[in-house]
């Protein structure tokens, strides 16, 4: 029994160290359900950072941590560069797609953290429009992304890890 002391010890002290800042409300404790609420947060966060709209960047700086390790394609990132990246291909979709680019979800999967309103997300989906706004000239691509979300000591939600592929770059 002795011999298991420590290991028991070191387990606690593991677990209490991924527990969310006090006061945070608890994460919901059907495993499900705060999976459901985790796949919520991020389409929202997706929806208002993606550079389509004109206030993608207020989203970007919600959703992101300042800590960000992110890769876009087979290109590093960390929060301001992958902000830059973004606020490049804002105007360069605006034009192509004339106000009609959107986008949407194949799938949305929630695995939340056991101590915290956090989780891992990963998510496949399509985006595209009209190119010049013409209804006879659609283009969609396929992307997919995986996140990891912590909860903060405000108790908010951000984005510390962020993988996104798409195919959308590709076409000229």
């Amino acid at each position: 029994m002795r011999l298991h002391q420590p290991i028991a010890l070191a387990a606690l002290a593991a677990f209490s160290g991924s527990v969310g800042a006090a006061g945070c409300e608890p994460r919901n404790p059907d495993g499900i359900a705060a999976g459901d609420e985790l796949i919520a947060w991020i389409q929202t966060a997706v929806h208002e950072f993606i550079p389509i709209e004109d206030s993608w960047s207020e989203g970007f700086d919600r959703a992101f941590s300042t800590d960000l390790v992110a890769t876009f394609n087979v290109t590093m990132h960390n929060f301001g560069s992958l902000r830059g990246l973004f606020g490049a291909f804002h105007p360069k979709i605006v034009e192509r797609y004339a106000g009609t680019f959107t986008h949407g979800y194949f799938s949305a999967i929630g695995v939340p953290h056991a101590a915290n309103r956090g989780g891992n997300v990963y998510l496949t989906g399509w985006e595209g429009g009209y190119i010049g706004g013409d209804v006879n000239n659609v283009y969609n691509a396929t992307q997919g992304s995986f996140g990891v979300i912590e909860e903060q000591e405000d108790c908010s939600l951000k984005i510390v890890e962020w993988r996104e592929s798409s195919n959308l770059a590709t076409t000229g």
